[in-house]
């Protein structure tokens, strides 16, 4: 039996008292693709924004090949691959596609963090 590369259990999340997510189940075995699919307020982004590092969930484990991870923060969650594309993104105009996909994200070098336009 192979380990998941990605596996959600037990992810509890509320807000203000109002329970969005409820024992989530999600489990990503190499290969394979998934799509979240349901209803506004299913809670899809918000499963996503927690293995992104940017909600904290309230209850359940998050492993990445077999090991538990806390995903304190979105670098932290860059760090072991894991990176989002929001879908409301504000664009900035000037930009390209890919600058706009990569802003914040830059493949950059040396001390003043050079840009490598190439890559």
């Amino acid at each position: 039996m192979n380990t998941p590369l990605l596996e959600m259990k037990d992810i509890d999340k509320s807000f203000s008292g109002v329970k969005v997510l409820q024992q989530v189940q999600f489990s990503l075995e190499a290969g394979e693709v998934h799509a979240l699919m349901g209803e506004n307020g299913a809670g899809k982004s918000t499963l996503m924004k927690i293995l992104n590092g940017i909600y904290t969930r309230d209850n359940g484990s998050v492993r990445i090949k077999g090991t538990e991870q806390s995903l304190a923060s979105p670098s932290a969650a860059q760090e072991l691959g894991i990176v989002m594309i929001h879908q409301e993104l504000n664009l900035i105009p000037h930009l390209t596609v890919m600058e706009n996909i990569f802003l914040g994200r830059e493949f950059t070098f040396g001390p003043t963090r050079l840009i490598r336009w190439a890559r």
